[in-house]
């Protein structure tokens, strides 16, 4: 890269880098901030619309409590259940003219009616009209006005144990081509006699535009809107407006719109709204923000209301925007300056950086007495160049220790392959060994009748050599076997990655590549060369099974207190059911003579011998994975060493 590059990245870096933390930090904290607080207040003021609609609607409930308790309703109620009482007409006309007089002075009031026991409307004032009755009871004798006894509203009112019965927000009425359909909250209240009977009813409909006055009075001086929904187990009325600014979009169930807040948001958002058990906030995919509460005006139904306040994103946001642009162009104009700064300041360094380029360029096409020359300069540059020439006088040395180590590793090698002939050895001539000292020990048992002591002498030094035979091809067999491992704590992934460069040549000559995914860091305990011994064995197993052009996969990683190494192959693999025996002694998939047999028993009883589990997985033509799992603080286990050497005279034997 150019110097006027690197300056210009530098000078970039010094700069930009405040005011990315600027931008990505505090600008973030600020943005957090201010959700916070608009959550806040918004919520703040669903609470407090809460708070108003419980106010109104206890205000109202009582309003129709008091309204049962008047002394002429409560005498009506009782003539009402008469059928032969000859004050009827007198006593309907008292509760007509007290019901318009209550109206005018209570300007809320839509409508108030007596119904009977039986549900039939008596007197009925609406409006600041009384409603004259049309319809005539035969069994009774007198004229009414409609006949309830069917309506939802009335049947709940009966059954409903407390003293007001306070029906669905809804609208006072619906019909083709009406212009006037105003939403409405309607109270009944039971007149009982003193055994508890019903004997009349008291039905109060006031009108819902003091619901509406306090859900604008809400939000008064904020540019957000605000809507009431209701929340229902029945499907008609779930997710309907209760207050909508377009009153046109308001109960979608009595209009026969589609207008539902439920289809607005979504099944799945809406769902989470319903079940909320908390205020909470939704950010929509198009920037509508939705902070919503519950509120349950009917304390006797299933049904609840949601109250909601809809604001914008980006305009709740506004000022966070601004910032974020501001500093934008502010970075804009520093990257300019930069690269402004940069072209000088590359100007005035150019020149002894490309007498160094040469320099170097000069060693690396194989002048190897090329040097930094200006030993006085004592800036960077001058830097630079006497360490240039330690690095030139540290490759010459490097290269001589190489040639050594070049030497000691071919030496190592050779050792490694007297010490695999020196274990085929062994195991070659054990078998017939323990079967000539047999065939002696038979023979001197059966030479005991003959009592010739020259052939018991004779036997009993065919039997002496055997057994120093024995001992010398067992010296050999321990050739290979690993001693008692000694702890000590080392990084085993530096170990792995020692492992793999110490084989490297030999995946090289194989045509093949190792490709490696250690985790750095894994400090552990254990025995670093029976470990490493471990780790050779099976990274030769699988470069001796893999084809050439093929690749060996080497992870090493940490899982809780364990570290987990796997090594897999792409060879032609182990069958299913030779799986069982890969760990006995001597069991080899290589040709006579090409292996002990050896190399996973061994590495099995290192790995037990430090708490640890190995295991293989094969499948036929797609290769091996052998995968070894290891305490991170060693956990010695029983020595498995004797079971080895019983193992190898057994199978000697």
């Amino acid at each position: 890269m150019p110097l006027r590059q690197k300056l210009f990245l530098i000078l970039g870096v010094m700069t930009l880098v405040p005011l990315l933390i600027l931008q990505f930090g505090v600008v973030e904290q600020i943005e957090a901030d201010l959700e916070r607080r608009i959550a806040a207040e918004l919520q703040g003021k669903l609470s407090k619309l809460g708070v108003e609609l419980d106010t109104l609607i206890k205000s109202q409930k009582a309003l129709a409590a008091g309204l049962a308790q008047a002394p002429v309703l409560q005498d009506f109620s009782g003539v009402s259940a008469d059928t032969d009482d000859s004050h009827y007409d007198d006593m309907a006309l008292a509760v007509q003219d007290f019901f318009y007089n209550y109206q005018q002075q209570i300007k809320n009031i839509q409508a108030l009616r007596f119904m009977d026991n039986e549900g039939k409307t008596l007197v009925k004032v609406k409006e600041g009209h009384h409603i004259e009755p049309q319809l005539f009871d035969d069994e009774r004798g007198r004229y009414y006005v409609a006949d309830q006894s069917a309506r939802p509203f009335y049947k709940a009112a009966v059954k409903d144990p407390g003293r007001v019965y306070v029906s669905d927000f809804e609208l006072g009425q619906v019909q083709k081509d009406a212009d006037f359909c105003p939403a409405m909250m309607r109270y009944s209240v039971p007149i009982r006699n003193g055994l508890n009977e019903i004997e009349g009813m008291v039905v109060l409909n006031m009108w819902g535009t003091r619901i509406d006055e306090a859900v604008k009075a809400a939000i008064s001086g904020y540019t957000g809107k605000a809507y009431i929904v209701e929340v229902n187990d029945k499907p008609h009325r779930d997710g309907i407006y209760l207050f909508h600014e377009d009153s046109a979009q308001r109960f979608a169930n009595q209009l026969g719109t589609n207008y539902r807040f439920s289809n607005e948001l979504g099944e799945e958002h809406w769902q989470r709204v319903r079940t909320a058990n908390a205020p909470g906030y939704m950010l929509m995919d198009d920037g509508r923000m939705f902070f919503y509460q519950h509120y349950s005006p009917y304390q006797d139904k299933r049904s609840n209301w949601v109250l909601l306040i809809e604001t914008s994103y980006d305009e709740v946001f506004a000022p966070i925007k601004k910032i974020r642009s501001t500093i934008w162009l502010l970075l804009g104009v520093l990257l300019v300056l930069s690269l402004l700064m940069a072209r000088w300041v590359a100007a005035r360094l150019a020149s002894p950086v490309q007498d160094l380029a040469q320099t170097i360029t000069r060693y690396a096409d194989g002048e190897s007495t090329a040097r930094y020359r200006d030993k006085e300069r004592l800036d960077e540059i001058g830097v630079v160049g006497k360490a240039f020439n330690y690095l030139c006088g540290t490759l010459e040395r490097t290269r001589d220790e190489r040639d050594k180590a070049v030497q000691s590793v071919c030496q190592s090698e050779r050792l490694a392959a007297v010490g695999q002939m020196a274990a085929g050895i062994g195991h070659e001539i054990n078998n017939p060994l323990m079967n000539i000292m047999s065939l002696a020990k038979l023979v001197e048992e059966s030479a005991e009748q003959y009592n010739d002591e020259e052939i018991k002498a004779d036997l009993k030094t065919l039997q002496d050599e055997g057994a120093r035979c024995a001992r010398i091809v067992q010296g050999i067999l321990k050739f290979a076997r690993a001693s008692e491992p000694s702890y000590e704590c080392f990084e085993l992934g530096i170990l792995m990655n020692d492992t793999i460069h110490l084989l490297k040549h030999r995946a090289d000559a194989a045509s093949l590549t190792i490709n490696a995914d250690i985790d750095d860091g894994i400090e552990m305990q254990g025995d670093p060369n029976q470990l490493q011994q471990v780790f050779v064995n099976i990274i030769l197993n699988a470069i001796h099974a893999s084809n050439a052009g093929g690749a060996i996969k080497v992870m090493v990683c940490q899982q809780g207190d364990k570290a987990l190494i796997d090594i897999g192959d792409q060879g032609k693999g182990i069958p299913e059911k030779e799986i069982s025996r890969v760990f006995n002694p001597f069991y080899s998939t290589k040709p006579e003579g090409q292996g002990t047999g050896l190399g996973l028993a061994v590495s099995y009883g290192i790995v037990n011998k430090h708490g640890g589990s190995i295991t293989i997985q094969s499948k036929e033509n797609e290769g091996t994975c052998v995968r070894i799992v290891l305490p991170l603080v060693a956990v010695p286990l029983d020595d498995v060493e004797q079971e080895m050497v019983g193992e190898l005279k057994r199978a000697g034997g």
